[in-house]
């Protein structure tokens, strides 16, 4: 829908499930906790992009480059209000502008330890409309006008791969 070239699209499809690999650096004590996070424990939270991009980072593959730059910047936000650097618009890679999207979709859809899975619909108004964690500008006006166009596609997928 972007246009884009099949090669970005394959890097992107392939290595995109490794956004956040980084994790496997959190102590489970914070990964796994049942509710909120202290300041401290968040700090530490947010050091998984990081580690991510160091893990992937390191291999000379074109792919695995790829995967590093979406799991060092998938946390950055459109208005510059994201993780770990704060980059805004453009200066956040594409790829990672399009998983910070589909990475916050699925985290609202499915079941964590500190929350329950909300269902699609719910899941759209807190994209599109906001909540006290996620804002509609925190997303490229692109992609954020074509994942509200195309949304019944990624309930689609979800329900078929995800649930």
């Amino acid at each position: 829908m972007l246009g884009l070239d099949e090669e970005l699209i394959n890097k992107i499809f392939m290595t995109s499930p490794m956004h956040d690999i980084g994790k496997i650096g959190i102590p489970d004590h914070i990964l796994l906790k049942p509710g909120g996070l202290t300041a401290d424990e968040w700090e530490i939270m947010k050091e998984h992009t990081s580690m991510g991009a160091k893990i992937l980072g390191i291999s000379k593959s074109p792919y695995l480059k790829t995967g590093a730059e979406i799991a060092l910047n998938h946390h950055e936000r459109w208005d510059g209000e994201g993780y770990p650097h704060g980059k805004r618009g453009k200066d956040i890679p594409l790829a990672a502008r399009i998983v910070n999207i589909c990475d916050i979709y699925d985290a609202l859809r499915s079941k964590r330890p500190y929350k329950p899975a909300i269902d699609h619909p719910r899941t759209m108004e807190i994209i599109t409309c906001g909540n006290s964690r996620n804002q509609p500008e925190q997303f490229d006006p692109v992609i954020f006008t074509l994942f509200r166009q195309n949304h019944q596609s990624f309930r689609d997928i979800f329900a078929a791969y995800l649930v």
